[in-house]
């Protein structure tokens, strides 16, 4: 007369099988843990029951990319000011324009520093990582001075140095790094996230902010393919171009920034001819939910107001 399993017995069958147990040696452990099962009882009781062997879960050391960077706020947004390389007169102009505006927080959205010292492409001669570092610390420094929140994430020329150094450092280095450049300053919000986008809430709206990894000579091609992947507002960067539209559903703003440089002092963008677009600056306000592109030829109709 067969003898009916017991919970405890099931659980242990069940949990060995899905461990990858197979039945000799599920056998074999029941004896050793003195439960007088035959080999055939454990067979016809896993296949009545239907369990099978399961797939492992992810190991602990796998990482779920999943806490991504929300601000809050109204926000002016700098992208690309490739340190030392910036044209301050335009961010100075800008920051005037967004304290006066009431704007308390700004974004870089990439390409903090040019990194020229670790390019593949080569180096810009005369121009020594210790000039970069320097460069990017004062601005940086006065970013925070003016403003109560400032956010950083990372670009493809931040991404230069962990490449020459055969990527032994990641991202999250490269925020350890910015933060013991950075300490706290009392009063002051400092945001450094390792995605190389963040989000800002502004108005009801959400707007993705984001240094992707495409390119094209078209502006706005690559944000409004990202806008049909994400189903929200984006403002992006790297291109170095700058253009403002909506998508084809009339939802959400599909913008390019330009780049925070001046162009004229980048040698790889100046001696030598290709048929890209010349290389265009530009910058974001994002004020109650409406993001505003503004160019270098038209800020004096933001400054008149």
């Amino acid at each position: 007369m067969a003898i009916d399993w017991s919970p405890s017995e099931s659980l242990l069958l069940r949990t060995l099988t899905q461990q990858g147990k197979n039945d000799a040696e599920i056998a074999t452990e029941f004896r050793q843990a003195g439960i007088g099962r035959t080999y055939k009882s454990i067979q016809r009781k896993r296949q009545r029951e239907g369990w099978h062997a399961m797939v492992a879960p992810a190991p602990a050391c796998c990482r779920r990319f999943t806490d991504t960077l929300v601000v809050e706020g109204d926000h002016l947004l700098l992208y690309d000011p490739h340190w030392p390389f910036v044209d301050a007169d335009f961010i100075n102009r800008l920051v005037d324009l967004a304290l006066r505006m009431g704007i308390r927080s700004v974004g870089i959205g990439g390409d903090l520093s040019d990194q020229s010292t670790f390019s593949h492409f080569g180096r810009q001669v005369g121009v020594e990582w210790k000039d970069e570092k320097a460069a990017t610390k004062q601005g940086i420094k006065a970013l925070r001075m003016a403003f109560d929140e400032l956010t950083i994430c990372p670009g493809n020329h931040d991404r230069r140095m962990l490449r020459a150094l055969n990527n032994v450092i990641d991202e999250l280095d490269w925020v350890d790094t910015l933060h013991d450049w950075f300490p706290p300053i009392e009063g002051k919000r400092l945001n450094i996230t390792p995605y190389y986008f963040y989000h800002v809430l502004s108005g009801g709206e959400r707007f993705r902010v984001t240094h992707p990894k495409n390119s094209s000579v078209k502006p706005t091609t690559v944000p409004l393919t990202l806008c049909h992947k994400h189903h929200e507002h984006i403002i992006s960067g790297h291109n170095h171009l700058n253009g403002k539209r909506r998508d084809e559903g009339d939802r959400f703003w599909v913008m390019e920034s330009g780049m925070c440089a001046d162009r004229e002092l980048i040698q790889y963008l100046m001696i030598e001819d290709n048929t890209r677009p010349m290389a265009q600056q530009g910058a974001v306000i994002v004020r109650d939910g409406v993001p505003i592109l503004l160019w270098p030829q038209d800020i004096r109709f933001y400054e008149r107001r």
